[in-house]
Order: structure tokens, then sequence, then C-alpha cells
């Protein structure tokens, strides 16, 4: 709720600088893995061997992550797949997106999915428990970033959300030497 509060007034700082993406996705869903095993989801996790870059805050990356991949493994049956991708889209931007087997929801209802205190299951027949401000804590820490969230879903097959963050210029990915 502090997140949210301090992003719509701009009191929160965002220090953008390179971060890799690979290895922010490859550590949230190592923080993760434990709820989705306890689910019964079978989380993967789809990276290159090189680093993504972007010009992002690495704090704003953990919560966007760390937002998507608990929805989606909340919103995922047991015995679904979860998966947790970095990669450059076409257009060079940098892209964090997880894609689940979930329940997915009425395309209608995307427009209003990242207002506070929305969620796919509302009223007396809700079915999950949260806040429902994860996901316009994961839109307003993008659009801070000159970043966009888009999601693709159907009601009954799943979920994917797409974070396109701007790309860092000019950051060579290091090379490590094995001893």
């Amino acid at each position: 709720m502090l997140n949210l509060s301090k992003l719509e007034t701009g009191e929160m700082d965002l220090s953008l600088e390179p971060v890799d993406l690979t290895q922010e996705a490859r550590s949230s869903a190592r923080q993760l893995l434990q709820k989705a095993e306890e689910r019964g989801i079978d989380l993967h996790v789809d990276t290159p061997d090189r680093p993504v870059f972007s010009q992002a805050d690495g704090g704003a990356i953990q919560i966007i992550l760390r937002n998507l991949i608990s929805n989606a493994i909340k919103y995922s049956a047991k015995g679904s797949r979860v998966w947790v991708r970095a990669y450059e889209d076409d257009t060079g931007a940098a892209v964090l997106e997880v894609e689940d087997e979930g329940m997915g929801m009425d395309p209608s209802e995307v427009e209003d999915l990242f207002e506070a205190f929305r969620q796919a299951s509302e009223g007396r027949d809700r079915t999950h428990e949260g806040t429902g401000i994860g996901l316009a804590v994961t839109k307003k820490a993008a659009d801070a970033m000159e970043g966009t969230v888009t999601v693709e879903t159907e009601q009954g097959v799943g979920s994917r959300f797409s974070v396109q963050l701007p790309r860092a210029e000019g950051v060579e990915p290091q090379r490590t030497t094995r001893p």
C-alpha cells in the first residue's frame, strides 16, 4: 500500500541504472519457488544465457516480478505451469514476462485490472485472498520507469503479463573467466 501511495504521489525515489533482467527474473523465481511447489505449480524460468539490461530501478523490478509471479501462482491450479521470462523483443525493448495456465479472465475486464483494489475474483464469489493492489503497483512502477504493461488473457486458459522497459544503452555484458 505504501509503495502504491509513493508511486502515485511521485515520492518514491527511483534510481534508473542498468539492471540485468535475466538475473532479476531468476532471483525472483528462486524466492517464490517454495510457494509454487507448495501449491503444486511447476515454475519455469526461461532466460537467455546472457544478460538483458534495462535502464530501470532494481527495487521496482523486484516489486514487479514478485507481484506478477505471486499472482500467477495464486490463480493457477495444482499441476499447472508458470513461466518467467526475460528477453529483448523485436523493437529492442527489454521485456519481463510472466505466463500462467491459471484461471484467466474475460479480456473485456483487462482495462480495470490495473486499478487499485480490483481483483479477478470479487464480491461474494471471491475465491482468492489478497489486497488487490499488486497489479496497480506493478503498472505504476513500470510507468515510472517509462515502461508499459500489457496482458493477454483468456478465461479458463491463463494469462500472460508483459512488461516492456527501455533497454540500457551502451552496456556490455560482463565476461567472467573460469578458473
